[in-house]
C-alpha cells in the first residue's frame, strides 16, 4: 500500500475519533451543566398543546379584528346574469293634432302607416319586446353611518382579542405552576434520595461494628440483630425514596416532553423579602389575566348594547350600479346610476327594545363576573401568603432541630464506640437528624411552589423567574 494511502487513512480515524470525542464531550458537558428552571419553561413553552390551542385562538381574533376593519370602506361586487323572457308594450293616447292629423295623412299617401296614425284619433301601441340576453354590472355599497353598529363590531373584536391574550396568559402561568411543583418536586425527590442513602451507608457502617463486635463478645446478639434491622429499615426507606424520585421524574419527563430528566440546575430556595399580603393583593388587582378577561368580556357586552341601539337608527349609505353590457338593455335599465342612499326601519320583525334589553343584561352579568372575581382572587392571593409565611417559617424552625439532631447523633456514635450506649440509641438519634433534614427540605419545597402560586395569581410569574438574582434569598443544597 502506498505511503501516502496510509497517511490519509491515518487522518480519516483520527477525524473520526476526534468528531465522536468531541460530540460525547459536548453532550456530557450539557448533562454536567443541567437545565435550569428557565430552559425548562422555555421547552415546556414550546410544545404545551395548551398553548398552542391559546396562541391559535390568539391568531383567530387577530385575523378578526382585520376583518372587522374593512368593515367601514366600500363593498365592491361584479355580478352577471343571463336573462331569458319579454316584455308585451300595450299603449293607447289620443292624437295631439287633432283634425289636423287627418290632413297630414292625407298628404302622406307614400307613408300608408304613418299616414294612417295621424288620421287616426287615438294612437295605438302593441309590441313584444325581447329581453333575453346576458347582463354584467359593478355594483357598490358604501356605509356612511350605521348608528354605531360597525364601531361597535370593531371595538367588540379588539376586545375578543385581548381576552384571548388573557386567557393566553392564565393557561401559561397555570402551567408555570405545574412546572413549579414538577420541576423542585424532583430536586426535593433527589435531595431526599440522597439522605436515605447516606443513612443507609451509615447503617452499614453500624451492623460491620456490631458484627465485628458480637465476635468480639464486646455487645450481646440481640444488639448485632438490631443493627440488622436498622440496617434493613434505612434500605427500605432508600428503595421507597428511589421510587419516588423516579415518579417525579417520569412526571416532569412528561411534561417536558423529554424521554429522560438530567441534572436539575435551579436548586429549591426561601427568602425572607416576602413583602405584605396589600401588595401582593393590589398587584393581582390590576395584572390578574382572569380579571384582564373578564374586563375584555365586560366591554364586549358593552359594544353588544351599542349594536342593539345603532338599530333605531337611519343608516346612510352610498350607492352605485353600472352595466358592462349596452346591447340588451331596455329602455329603464340605465347605463350607469349612482347616489346616496337612507334606510330607517320602522317595524321590525326582531323585537329591539328586547334586543337592547338582553345586551344590557350580558352587560350586568359581566360586572357581576368581575366582582366575584375579584373577591375569589384576593382570597386566592391571601391562601397563598399564609402558606408561603407557614413554610418560611417552617423552614426556619427546622434549623435548631437539626442543629440539636447533628450534636445528638454525634454523642451517640461516639457512646457507641465506648460500649455506652446500644445501636438503638444510634439509630434513633439519625432517625430524628434525618427526619428534620427532610422537613426542612419539604417546608422549602413548600415554599417554592406557594411563592409561585402568589406570582401566578397576581400575574407576575416573570418576576418568579428572577428570584434567584435577588437579595435575600436562601439557597437549599441538595
Amino acid at each position: 500500500m502506498p505511503f501516502e494511502d496510509q497517511d490519509k487513512k491515518v487522518l480519516m480515524k483520527n477525524f473520526v475519533l476526534t468528531t465522536l470525542f468531541c460530540a460525547m464531550f459536548g453532550a456530557q458537558s450539557a448533562a454536567a451543566a443541567g437545565v435550569s428552571f428557565q430552559q425548562a419553561r422555555l421547552m415546556m413553552q414550546q410544545r404545551a398543546d395548551m398553548l398552542k390551542i391559546s396562541q391559535a385562538e390568539i391568531d383567530q381574533k387577530t385575523e378578526q379584528i382585520k376583518e372587522a376593519r374593512s368593515l367601514s370602506g366600500p363593498k365592491i361586487s361584479l355580478n352577471a346574469q343571463q336573462v331569458e323572457g319579454r316584455k308585451d308594450i300595450h299603449m293607447a293616447f289620443d292624437n295631439p293634432l287633432g283634425s289636423a292629423g287627418a290632413v297630414f295623412g292625407q298628404m302622406m299617401p307614400q307613408l300608408p302607416q304613418i299616414g294612417s296614425l295621424l288620421g287616426q284619433n287615438k294612437f295605438k301601441i302593441d309590441m313584444e319586446e325581447d329581453i333575453s340576453g346576458p347582463r354584467a354590472s359593478i355594483d357598490l355599497m358604501w356605509p356612511i353611518y350605521t348608528g354605531g353598529a360597525i364601531s361597535a363590531k370593531q371595538n367588540a373584536s379588539e376586545a375578543a382579542l385581548r381576552q384571548a391574550r388573557a386567557g393566553h396568559d392564565k393557561t401559561q402561568d397555570e402551567l408555570d405552576t405545574l412546572l413549579v411543583q414538577k420541576y423542585f418536586g424532583v430536586q426535593l425527590a433527589r435531595s431526599v434520595e440522597k439522605l436515605r442513602a447516606d443513612l443507609l451507608k451509615q447503617q452499614e457502617r453500624d451492623l460491620n461494628r456490631a458484627k465485628k463486635f458480637e465476635k468480639a463478645g464486646l455487645i450481646a446478639k440481640i444488639e448485632r440483630m438490631s443493627a440488622q434491622v436498622n440496617r434493613d429499615a434505612a434500605e427500605r426507606d432508600f428503595i421507597a425514596s428511589q421510587t419516588d424520585r423516579q415518579v417525579a421524574e417520569t412526571e416532569l419527563a412528561d411534561l417536558l416532553r423529554e424521554k429522560e430528566v438530567g441534572s436539575l440546575e435551579t436548586p429549591m430556595f426561601v427568602t425572607k423579602d416576602l413583602k405584605t399580603l396589600s401588595y401582593w393583593q393590589d398587584l393581582a388587582i390590576a395584572n390578574n389575566p382572569t380579571l384582564k378577561a373578564l374586563e375584555a368580556q365586560h366591554e364586549q357586552a358593552r359594544m353588544g348594547v351599542q349594536a342593539a341601539k345603532s338599530a333605531y337608527h337611519p343608516q346612510v349609505y352610498l350607492f352605485g350600479h353600472y352595466n358592462m353590457i349596452k346591447h340588451y338593455l331596455t329602455l329603464p335599465e340605465p347605463d350607469w346610476i349612482a347616489g346616496i342612499g337612507v334606510s330607517f326601519t320602522l317595524w321590525d320583525n326582531r323585537d329591539r327594545s328586547s334586543r337592547v334589553g338582553g345586551a344590557q343584561a350580558l352587560v350586568n352579568k359581566a360586572q357581576a363576573a368581575q366582582s366575584q372575581a375579584r373577591n375569589e382572587i384576593n382570597k386566592v392571593v391571601e391562601v397563598a401568603w399564609l402558606k408561603s409565611t407557614q413554610a418560611l417559617e417552617q423552614y426556619r424552625l427546622t434549623t435548631s432541630s437539626i442543629d440539636l439532631a447533628k450534636e445528638n447523633v454525634r454523642l451517640r456514635e461516639r457512646s457507641f464506640k465506648e460500649g455506652l450506649s446500644t445501636v438503638d440509641d444510634v439509630n434513633d438519634a439519625r432517625n430524628k437528624l434525618i427526619a428534620a433534614e427532610v422537613a426542612q427540605r419539604v417546608a422549602a419545597y413548600r415554599f417554592v411552589v406557594s411563592y409561585s402560586l402568589l406570582h401566578a395569581a397576581s400575574g407576575r410569574m416573570i418576576d418568579f423567574m428572577d428570584a434567584l438574582t435577588r437579595p435575600n434569598i436562601t439557597v437549599i443544597e441538595q
